[in-house]
């Protein structure tokens, strides 16, 4: 029986909660894809109508659109374990050993991406600070969302501990993730 102050308990809320953030994030990525699409759709309309298209839209896609919906739905990725991964030699391994070896490597990958976040919150503070924009008429501001990448590598990061918790614990891979007899014995 677990209590609330009991591990496991503790474990599965945080889990809950690394969970939800990369859901919510994977939301908004797909709402900056809507956005993505009606300001491609507009732009293209008002070329074909009107031979004038909507100033900007370029440089919006490239530095709003574009990272928001791919970095903000990376932790969700990891979440579903639907990154492109090379199991070749770890499919020969027996499964605890495999669960050892793909904890490790996301703890790996856990402590770089800490550090890929922390030079993305450096960045994300000076370009803020000086409030870069881009060199193109109108300018566009960029430092807004230097901020969603870094909400999005800290939250791959959180994902990625989460998994090699995961692995750790037993709770990966998912049966349907292993390819050989020997593996589902």
């Amino acid at each position: 029986m677990t209590t609330r102050h009991d591990g496991p308990l503790l474990a599965r809320r945080i889990l809950t909660g690394v969970d939800g953030i990369s859901r919510l994030l994977a939301l908004v990525a797909a709402l900056a894809l809507i956005l993505l699409a009606g300001n491609i759709f507009l732009d293209v309309l008002g070329r074909w109508l009107f031979n004038q298209p909507i100033r900007g839209t370029l440089e919006v896609t490239a530095n709003w659109w574009m990272p928001t919906l791919t970095l903000l739905a990376f932790a969700y990725t990891e979440r579903k374990q639907e990154h492109i991964k090379v199991t070749i030699l770890l499919d020969g391994l027996p499964l605890r050993l495999r669960q050892y070896v793909e904890g490790v490597f996301s703890l790996i990958a856990t402590v770089l991406l800490i550090a890929l976040a922390w030079h993305t919150m450096n960045d994300a503070i000076k370009s803020w600070g000086f409030g870069e924009i881009t060199a193109s008429s109108p300018p566009i501001a960029i430092w807004p969302f230097k901020f969603v990448a870094l909400a999005g590598v800290a939250a791959l990061a959180l994902q990625m501990a989460a998994t090699s918790y995961r692995y750790f614990a037993g709770l990966l891979p998912l049966p349907h993730m292993l390819e050989t007899e020997a593996d589902l014995a």
